[in-house]
């Protein structure tokens, strides 16, 4: 076929539609993830600042699975004492599991251990807290989140 209507013919996906899917499921978490977490206090780490003993440490991760670990934004994040850690498990009926990990404010731990619709249809959010340092990381969770 020849001319404009072969251009419209339907292809099948190859590896640029599979990025797009994978773009759109990223940008869902990202979207969900603001819409979860909402404002986290930053800490000042310059060297005249309160010392780090007064913060807890807490494991930092954007986008995780059981499977591959942590795909994007592995660090560490602050938070006052009396905060916690948190790692939020977004999943849906058809097995899909990912998981955000940072710290939480003293304001958004009415949150810990709860489960709630996402603000995607069809997704839930089941909240864990911790309260020692690290105790969100994926090595620790077995035994500091039950």
């Amino acid at each position: 076929m020849a001319g404009p209507a072969a251009s419209w013919a339907p292809r099948p996906r190859g590896l640029r539609g599979v990025t797009q899917a994978l773009y759109a499921v990223l940008l869902t978490v990202l979207v969900m993830m603001n819409l979860v977490l909402g404002d986290i206090e930053s800490v000042d780490l310059s060297p005249q600042s309160v010392p780090l003993d007064k913060y807890l440490h807490c494991y930092r991760c954007m986008l995780e699975t059981k499977e591959l670990g942590c795909l994007l934004g592995s660090d560490t994040c602050l938070a006052p004492l009396g905060s916690s850690c948190v790692t939020l498990h977004i999943k849906n009926s058809s097995g899909f599991n990912v998981m955000v990990s940072d710290c939480y404010s003293r304001k958004q731990m009415i949150d810990c251990s709860h489960t709630r619709a996402s603000p995607v249809f069809g997704f839930w959010i089941f909240s864990q807290c911790c309260f020692l340092d690290f105790c969100n990381n994926p090595k620790n969770r077995e035994n500091t989140m039950h």
